[in-house]
């Protein structure tokens, strides 16, 4: 990490042009070398394929977590589309190593979406059905896997919790998923989950009131319209979806990549 860096300061520096973001993506992904624990995590995660996203976001996280334990010792993440733990296991370890407590929740089907064993049925399905074009443009279909015990694998190699973690299995938009945390307040919600554009504007619309006063939303996969060429900018579809979110009463402050960190101004409901 550089001398007296900081998620204040790179949110007071920011500028969204071509240059800033590329400048950022490529001065975050060195950094993460220079904090062995964030270096160990995205190999060990690379080399076992649990995870996508950008080495780069590995130190956007660290950042984060360090602003929001200054300002709060009360802090409780959300991760929407937990996939094989890489983000929710690298917040439990940035936590640890920084001696932090965090309330961690994972929402996701734990289930895989896979795609037809025939590829004459794939191609007729692609030709003929518009969801599932949609559904294979977002990137919606995973590997049927054991996603429970992955993600507990993950937590023991790191030498982490995973019983403290609550994982709340279930697509986002489960009638019981939304009736578990309704009554709840989060200082982040991190959206993974359904990448068409329907989804992550349910997500958006479901997710966003649960998030306290100054705390975050971070969108993934969401950087289709922003300058900039040297990183991959995500989904058009869930870049489209995030126009909503002003509108909710959080200001864009940051962006790492394809992901974008949105603020809770001050007294927006």
């Amino acid at each position: 990490m550089l001398v007296n860096d900081s998620f204040i300061k790179r949110v007071e520096n920011y500028e969204n042009t071509a240059e800033h973001n590329e400048k950022l993506h490529a001065e975050f992904e060195q950094l993460v070398q220079t904090i062995p624990f964030l270096a160990q995590h995205r190999k060990y995660v690379e080399t076992h394929k649990l995870g996508f996203g950008d080495t780069a976001f590995h130190y956007m996280w660290y950042l984060i977590i360090q602003h929001l334990a200054e300002q709060s010792s009360n802090l409780k993440f959300v991760e929407i589309g937990v996939f094989k733990g890489q983000v929710i296991s690298l917040w439990a370890l940035i936590a640890a190593k920084l001696n932090l407590q965090l309330s961690l929740t994972g929402i996701s089907p734990l289930k895989g979406n896979s795609l037809p064993p025939s590829k004459w049925v794939k191609i007729w399905k692609t030709l003929t059905d518009p969801k599932f074009r949609q559904e294979l443009k977002s990137g919606n279909f995973y590997p049927e896997e054991d996603y429970r015990a992955i993600i507990a694998g993950l937590f023991e190699t790191f030498h982490l919790p995973f019983s403290e973690i609550r994982l709340i299995e279930g697509y986002s938009n489960d009638v019981n998923v939304l009736e578990t945390v309704k009554n709840e307040k989060f200082s982040l919600i991190y959206i993974d989950g359904d990448h068409t554009f329907e989804g992550a504007t349910e997500d958006i619309k479901n997710y966003c009131p649960l998030i306290e006063e100054n705390g975050f939303l971070v969108m993934d996969d969401a950087s289709f319209y922003l300058p900039g060429t040297s990183f991959w900018k995500g989904h058009e579809s869930v870049s489209r979806a995030c126009e909503i979110i002003p509108s909710f009463g959080f200001t864009n402050i940051l962006n790492v990549g394809h992901n974008r960190v949105y603020q809770k101004v001050n007294g927006s409901s």
